[in-house]
């Protein structure tokens, strides 16, 4: 009697644990199928595409320079590099360039980072890279520039125009050496306005000047003779005054096809032959190829460092 008993007892035990081990395998189960299904929504819901920047506007912006800020964001199985290059980059990076071209507009730096941030989160179109200012052609699509440094340039063109009230009119008579206004040329024409001939705008300056050392032109902040109606044209710095000078030489002159000193000079400092031809003062193309001569032998390479934070800056 006591041996079957045992063994009654023993077949219901082993009827117990099978019935908890089903019960645990299918609770399993569910819990799998349902975090199955939970990464699967996810996927589904997810993007590829990476937000880089959202302004305030809500508007995500992207580019496709290769030479970017790199921000890495790790993934459950790699590194993925994301580039990343937007409006406060700019600023940064070009931080120099910003500060130098605001003290040559004769606005204020701060004004300036405001604003370009202001058009930034303003602007319902994609953050071109050489075009800070999102200016517009007449086709309403941003324009592009032929460097960053061309686009800063153009940017503060706008500015001021549209912002008259912000520039600081007071003429600031230059006093400084003939190194500092070569070093202008070179910069201007070697990043800016490379259409044109270095060696050209430095002699033609030169010929006008004195080598950049007659005073009452030093005092106009005009190195190259230009005239108005009033006379002899002043401007508010030297670094204004060259600039406008090179610009000059490059929509007028280069980029009209007026490309050596004798076409030049048929236009900027003309006289006529004997049979009533416009042609170029001889007596200017010889000041002018004797600069040249002299420029050949300078090392023509100049950057914003050499400009940045100058006395002649002020």
């Amino acid at each position: 009697m006591e041996t079957k008993k045992a063994s009654k007892a023993s077949w219901k035990h082993i009827v117990c644990c099978l019935i908890l081990l089903i019960i645990f395998v299918l609770t399993i189960g569910i819990h799998i199928n349902a975090e199955g299904f939970a990464e699967a929504a996810i996927a589904e819901s997810s993007s590829d595409t990476i937000p880089l920047c959202i302004n305030n506007n809500g508007i995500v912006r992207y580019t496709t320079d290769a030479d970017k800020n790199e921000v890495k964001l790790a993934g459950p199985k790699e590194e993925v590099t994301v580039n990343v290059r937007d409006v406060e980059y700019y600023i940064t990076e070009y931080a120099d360039e910003l500060e130098f071209f605001a003290k040559t507009f004769s606005v204020n730096y701060e004004d300036i980072k405001q604003d370009i941030r202001n058009r930034y989160d303003n602007s319902e179109k994609e953050f071109e890279s050489t075009n800070i200012g999102f200016l517009t052609n007449g086709t309403n699509a941003l324009t592009k520039y032929p460097s960053v440094e061309y686009g800063i340039v153009e940017y503060f063109y706008d500015y001021v125009e549209k912002h008259p009230k912000k520039v600081n009119k007071k003429r600031v008579p230059y006093s400084g050496d003939a190194k500092y206004v070569e070093n202008l040329i070179i910069y201007y024409t070697t990043h800016i306005y490379t259409n044109v001939d270095t060696s050209v705008a430095l002699s033609i300056g030169a010929a006008e000047s004195g080598y950049y050392k007659v005073k009452y032109m030093l005092n106009c902040n005009n190195v190259f003779g230009g005239m108005s109606s009033k006379g002899l044209i002043k401007y508010r710095n030297i670094e204004y005054g060259v600039l406008s000078y090179i610009r000059l030489l490059s929509k007028n002159y280069y980029g009209k096809g007026l490309n050596t000193v004798a076409r030049i000079g048929r236009v900027y400092c003309p006289t006529y032959d004997d049979f009533g031809n416009k042609i170029a003062s001889k007596h200017w193309i010889n000041l002018v190829n004797t600069a040249i001569k002299r420029y050949s032998k300078y090392e023509l390479t100049s950057s914003i460092e050499l400009l940045v934070g100058k006395e002649e800056i002020v």
